[in-house]
Formats: structure tokens, sequence, C-alpha cells
């Protein structure tokens, strides 16, 4: 069921591109008429005429990678997502974890989110296999091992050691594996209660779903509710960058999409050069 859910999201956001094509069409060219003015304006010098208009001149350093991030083909399907997400985050979510963070001390949900990640190792692993880093796989091995036998997986204890072979478990994702084999992140994507993302991210997403050994060894329904208490649990990481992006945005839907799109390209180059970087280590030792 849950496996039939994440494809009837991705055939849904397809069809609502090509319903939105025509409407997009239709509006072309009313935006290219307001966009025009807009670039001279961004594009004229700044006049300081001594008033502090509380860092808001910082919207005149518009740049070709501002105009890349406004690729947004998806818009009326991501829009629509967007407002239901963020109503479902602000009344239900955000409330919630408040009573619970105020129940549940730090240590306790600390635990939590460090068994989260120690339990979730077969798919790091996985993926570090299929994208033929066969040593990152080991360490990931070794260290959800270590952390089991010594905590139970409640505690990351393995990183109170260097581990001879760099850890980069933010590469480990199906996400991640599809670049590597050369596939394009595609335009913007909103998954439903889940956020920000790309076409690429939510097929990852699908393919790590896939990967969970819980979703084989228990009922759909326990891993499911087993999933979402995970990420309910850090949700107070998720709803404060939230809110820091999103409340002083004159437009948020446009803010989140573009704070999303650029972190996540600055990622992926952070996580291309180290990954090049660990490859010439050693070339650089052996010298």
């Amino acid at each position: 069921m849950q496996r039939l859910f994440f494809a009837a999201l991705l055939a849904l956001a397809l069809a609502c591109g090509t319903a939105c094509s025509a409407h997009k069409d239709a509006a072309a060219s009313a935006e290219g008429e307001l966009s025009a003015p807009a670039a001279q304006v961004a594009s004229a010098a700044p006049v300081d005429d001594g008033e502090d208009y509380g860092g808001l001149d910082d919207y005149d350093d518009f740049n070709e990678e501002d105009a890349a991030l406004q690729n947004d083909p998806l818009e009326g399907w991501n829009r629509f997502w967007f407002h239901v997400n963020d109503w479902f985050l602000q009344y239900v979510v955000k409330p919630l974890h408040k009573g619970y963070a105020f129940i549940v001390p730090e240590k306790i949900r600390s635990g939590i989110s460090n068994f989260a990640h120690n339990v979730a190792f077969p798919v790091r692993m996985a993926n570090s296999l299929l994208q033929g880093e066969f040593a990152q796989a080991g360490v990931e091995f070794d260290r959800s091992l270590v952390n089991f036998m010594v905590s139970l997986g409640f505690a990351d204890v393995a990183s109170q050691s260097r581990p001879l072979y760099a850890y980069h478990p933010e590469t480990e994702n199906f996400d991640y594996t599809l670049g590597v084999w050369g596939v394009p992140d595609g335009p913007y994507f909103i998954i439903p209660f889940l956020g920000p993302s790309t076409v690429r991210g939510a097929v990852g997403e699908t393919g790590d779903g896939f990967m969970k050994p819980q979703n084989y060894a228990l009922d759909w329904e326990v891993s499911l509710a087993a999933s979402t208490f995970f990420s309910f649990n850090n949700a107070d990481s998720l709803y404060k960058a939230y809110d820091q992006i999103t409340e002083s945005a004159l437009e948020p839907y446009v803010a989140l999409r573009n704070a999303y799109l650029s972190m996540r390209r600055h990622q992926m180059l952070n996580m291309t050069l180290s990954s090049t970087a660990q490859d010439k280590v050693p070339e650089v030792e052996e010298q």
C-alpha cells in the first residue's frame, strides 16, 4: 500500500504538470510583460538616500542563478500542496510536537533519533553499494554494528572514534545514487505532507522506502507508524528552519522554493567535491 501511494503521487504530479501547461503558456506573455519592468528595476543601480530599509536592498542582487531557480513547471501542483503542508505544519505538527517536547526530555528524543538513524543503516549501505562505494558501505556496517552492540542503537558511540575511512551518510540515499547514475534532478516538486523536493528526490524517497527492511519484516501499518513517529520526533528542526525562511518573506512559496533549490544545489556540489577529494587521498598518501 505504501509503495502504491508513492507511485500514485508521482503519476498525479506528472498529470498535474501536463494539465497546467496550457494555463502556463497562456500566462507566459503576461508574465513576460511583468518581468521586463522588474528586470529593469533589478538591474538599475541602487540609489543611496541615507535610509535603512531593513536589508530590503539585498533583493537587488538578482543574477542568472536566481533566474534558474524560477523554473517551476509544476507550480500549480506545488502551490496547492504548499498551502496544505503549511496548514498541516502550523496547526497540527507544531502544536503537537511542542507538547511532545514538553513531556519527553531532550535526551530521550536524541536517543530516539539515534535509533532511527541506526536502524536505517541497510538503506544507506545498499545505496553505497549501488554507487560503487564499497569502503563506505563497510564503514556504514561497522558503525551501525558498534552502535547496536554498545547501546542497542540509542547512541552514536561510533562517532567518538575517528574512522579510518571518511564517513559521508548524506550521500547514502537513492536520490544521490540516481545522480551518480546520471539521472537529472528534474523540476521542483513538493511531496504531500513531506515537503519540498525535486522529481528525482521524490523518486529517491520511493526507492529508499523499498529498501527499508522493516517494510518486509513488519506489517505495513506498523512500519508506516514507526516511520511517521521517527519523523515527528525530529519535527522541531523542520518547522524552525521553515519558519525562519517563510515568516518574513514577501512571497513564502517563492522563498521556500528558492531556498530549498539553492541549498540542494550547494549540497550536491559539496558532496561531489568531497567524494572527488576522497578519491584523491590515497594518491596523496602514496606520494
